[in-house]
């Protein structure tokens, strides 16, 4: 989710930027903290509905803060963004869902979980030729939040907007 202000004018760059940067410094610590326990639910909802026939998929699910490493996954970023020649802002929430990591082994297949995470998430042909449909774990696990997420975003930008 991206918060995002565009210059419209001449002039309104540096004012963007000193407001953003005012917003981020001025969003109540309770907003962040409130962000980071609604994708902790979400970490949990992924895994409660991930496939388990070994349980090795859903032992490779990680949430992880200021990720670098991602095989795939979702992201969970709430940054407040300026936009002009150049994007800049300040990060809010930076969290990251992985399903999938090389070192996980599934003891039927002895695969990696990071092979067939996408495929069991977004489903795949079969060698007849049928479609196996995926169980979206982590989109799933999002949209049982989505209406949780948006409200706190809505209350935090109410808390700004009071604060001005």
């Amino acid at each position: 989710m991206v918060i995002a202000v565009f210059e419209m004018d001449d002039g309104t760059k540096i004012r963007c930027k000193e407001e953003m940067e005012r917003m981020s410094r001025e969003l109540p610590e309770q907003f962040k903290l409130e962000l980071e326990e609604i994708w902790d639910k979400i970490y949990q909802a992924a895994i409660e509905l991930c496939p388990k026939a070994t349980g090795s998929l859903a032992n490779s699910i990680y949430l992880l803060e200021g990720a670098t490493r991602i095989l795939g996954g979702l992201t969970g970023n709430i940054k407040t963004v300026t936009a002009g020649p150049s994007l800049s802002g300040e990060i809010v929430c930076d969290r990251t869902i992985t399903a999938g990591d090389e070192m996980v082994i599934n003891p039927d297949t002895l695969k990696p979980t990071s092979e067939y995470a996408s495929l069991v998430h977004d489903g795949h042909s079969m060698r007849d030729g049928t479609f196996w449909h995926g169980v979206p774990f982590l989109t799933d696990a999002v949209a049982m939040y989505e209406d949780e997420l948006n409200a706190a975003v809505e209350r935090a930008l109410q808390e700004l907007e009071r604060s001005k």
